[in-house]
């Protein structure tokens, strides 16, 4: 068993290599084709990456530093209101039958009801200013989380709380030894949705109205009827869209180190 686990971790690493070498091929030759077709089309229609760099080039020597970072604000304390929030309501509804019969038709209303539809009453509350953007960032983060954990919730095992109560176990120590770790993996299936769905409801909220954001950026291209401004901004959030979800991905790993893997069961 020792000497098979080496060759198996070398195999693994080999894989991941060849596949990141097919998608990189994949990715050059689709910005390849791109390229191409970019030049035979219309600027009014597409645009070419050459062009998008270099206009990512003049952003960045201006404000794109500015403009990530407001979003990136929103979204942060968006999450940190919304995902808080969203698991402590989920645990506590979803443990107590009561409370799930009571609240939960009503966050079932909530989530029925459009983020677009939401904006422009946020602006009339609260202004042009980023508390629009954060409240619509926190609304749906709380509800991925309150629905992701209360499903957790729910699926505790009841004989194990049952067999810690016998042995003289608090509500706390059944809370933490039980409810929470079985609850973790759902929490954490909610918080990688909850990531893009957060980028999406503050980029809309910046492209209704305001000054600052990626989601301004894309406005203010499509105004001016610039489509390289268009597709770079669009571009630059896929690749930091991906880079986020990889640090979520990262983060899972480390907080769910102690299930055991499925080669080991």
């Amino acid at each position: 068993m020792t000497a098979t686990t080496p060759t198996r971790r070398g195999g693994r690493r080999n894989e991941e290599r060849e596949l990141w070498l097919q998608r990189a091929a994949l990715a050059l030759a689709l910005l390849a084709v791109w390229e191409a077709w970019g030049r035979l089309v219309s600027d009014r229609w597409t645009s070419r990456p050459s062009a998008m760099l270099v206009r990512l080039a003049e952003w960045a020597s201006n404000d794109l530093a500015r403009h990530i970072g407001v979003t990136f604000a929103e979204i942060g304390a968006g999450l940190a209101i919304g995902v808080p929030l969203g698991v402590a309501v989920g645990l506590v509804v979803g443990r107590s039958p009561r409370a799930g019969a009571v609240f939960r038709p009503f966050i079932v209303l909530l989530n029925s009801l459009p983020i677009v539809a939401m904006t422009p009453l946020l602006i009339m509350w609260f202004g042009l200013g980023m508390q629009p953007k954060i409240v619509l960032v926190a609304f749906v983060s709380f509800l991925l989380l309150f629905f992701n954990t209360f499903s957790g919730a729910r699926a505790v095992d009841d004989d194990l709380l049952d067999s810690l109560t016998l042995m003289g176990a608090t509500r706390w120590e059944r809370f933490r030894k039980v409810v929470l770790p079985g609850s973790t993996s759902w929490i954490m299936a909610a918080l990688k949705n909850a990531l893009p769905y957060a980028f999406i409801a503050a980029v809309i909220g910046e492209m209704m109205l305001s000054q600052a954001g990626l989601g301004h950026l894309i406005t203010r291209s499509a105004q001016q009827f610039d489509m390289t401004g268009v597709y770079t901004v669009l571009l630059l959030m896929m690749v930091l869209g991906a880079l986020v979800n990889d640090l979520m991905a990262r983060l899972e790993r480390r907080l769910m180190r102690w299930r055991v893997p499925a080669d080991n069961r």
